[in-house]
């Protein structure tokens, strides 16, 4: 390790992080379980917005709120004028909930009837605030030097859906300006299936591009009892499943790591004694190199044909969601040593590649980002995300926030020192 390394790593253990966590962990955990009580879906957040506004006004920091629709910003306040030169290290945390019904039993489950934090992005909320407490509570201490105030909150809305237009709240908050004047951004997920106390980071890839599509497959409706007179879409869908299928494993490398899943299936019909005019099919595509995008694409297209060739038609609407999540080497090294200092090396781990998918992968195509994963998980009970009885240990939020607060200082300070 270098020497100006060295001391930055000592700047993040003088400090008193874990300290300030522990004096904030009680309004941490009230501020997500109220979150988790009033979840909202994507593009709804306008309660947790709220929230969020509020509670930063009173930490001090300057708010723009309605940024990417439902989501805002913070910083400290004349931040903008501190230094022209100083460029500003983002701190960014999703908001939305999803449409799940949750089945836990604790006092703050979900009074939104279908919706639940099942991903917890509450705990993501939650983390930013304590990081904006802990750095509030640095500041007032004259221990937070004027460099550190060169950080901006991103609070998000709308990671797990799209608009209308196919974008996500990242991209609608990067148009809104949220990344101006940004050069590094830290962000974290929680996971309920890494123990309690344990990071894990990884520099390059860690999660896949999503790709979705839709495929309506045409035939000729007619009587059941006449099958001759028809073309029926669902023996027409049959077919061309079981086409798609050969993609994965025998139209592209079996070193590039990639899922093709068919998740939905409809016709047009139901009855038993009619021949189905058309079906829809729904999928996704996951994996972590770019140019997998046009092979799948232009693989689906040839897969189907084989729908014409049996007298049908098609129509394929294949679009990118989110491209590969990419962590920066620099700002990954910064989280690392930050990690190091506040849960020592050896509860830090470098996951596996996740063919999941994350919108930051936006903000990391922008600026030199890290995504880190959070250690969740309640002792002897895996709560997996996106289901109903989903839940975390909530003192995953103290590591949390002073992981965010300490990666912002520590990329800060990495020429001041």
């Amino acid at each position: 390790m270098n020497e100006s390394m060295s001391s930055q790593k000592h700047l993040i253990e003088k400090l008193p992080l874990r300290e300030l966590a522990d004096k904030h962990f009680a309004a941490m955990r009230e501020l997500r379980r109220t979150i988790h009580r009033n979840p909202e879906l994507s593009f709804g957040e306008n309660k947790t917005m709220a929230l969020v506004a509020d509670e930063m006004r009173r930490l001090g920091y300057a708010v723009k709120e309605g940024i990417g629709k439902t989501g805002l910003t913070a910083e400290f306040v004349g931040a903008s004028q501190t230094s022209l030169e100083t460029p500003k290290v983002g701190i960014r945390a999703d908001m939305d909930a999803l449409p799940i019904t949750e089945d836990n039993a604790h006092d703050y489950c979900s009074t939104n009837a279908g919706v639940m934090h099942a991903c917890g992005h509450d705990a993501h909320t939650a983390c930013a605030l304590g990081a904006a407490m802990i750095l509030a509570d640095l500041n007032d201490a004259g221990l937070l030097p004027d460099y550190g105030k060169q950080i901006r909150f991103l609070f998000q809305p709308a990671e797990e859906s799209t608009n209308a237009d196919g974008k996500s709240g990242a991209s609608l908050m990067m148009e809104d300006g949220a990344l101006e004047g940004i050069e590094a951004l830290v962000g974290l997920h929680v996971f309920p299936n890494l123990p309690l106390g344990m990071i894990g980071l990884k520099e390059g890839a860690l999660l896949a591009a999503c790709d979705t599509f839709e495929i309506k497959i045409f035939g000729k409706g007619g009587h059941g009892a006449y099958p001759e007179d028809g073309i029926d879409a669902i023996v027409l869908a049959a077919q061309a499943v079981q086409a798609i299928q050969t993609i994965v494993s025998r139209r592209k490398s079996a070193l590039s790591p990639c899922v093709l899943t068919l998740g939905g299936m409809r016709s047009t019909t139901y009855a038993p004694n009619i021949i189905a005019e058309a079906v829809e099919i729904t999928g996704t595509a996951r994996y972590f190199e770019p140019n997998l995008h046009e092979l799948i694409c232009r693989e689906l297209e040839r897969s189907l044909e084989i729908v014409r060739a049996l007298g049908g038609d098609f129509q394929l609407h294949y679009k990118n969601e989110n491209p590969p999540l990419i962590n920066d080497a620099l700002m990954t090294d910064a989280v690392r040593q930050t990690a190091s200092a506040l849960v020592g090396k050896e509860n830090i781990i470098e996951p596996t590649l996740q063919l999941g998918s994350e919108d930051f992968s936006f903000y990391c195509q922008k600026t030199k980002a890290c995504f880190a994963v959070l250690g969740a998980q309640i002792e002897g009970d895996t709560r997996n995300l996106h289901t109903p009885r989903f839940d975390i240990a909530e003192d995953c939020l103290k590591t949390g926030a002073a992981l965010l607060a300490g990666s912002a200082l520590h990329y800060l300070s990495k020429d001041k020192q």
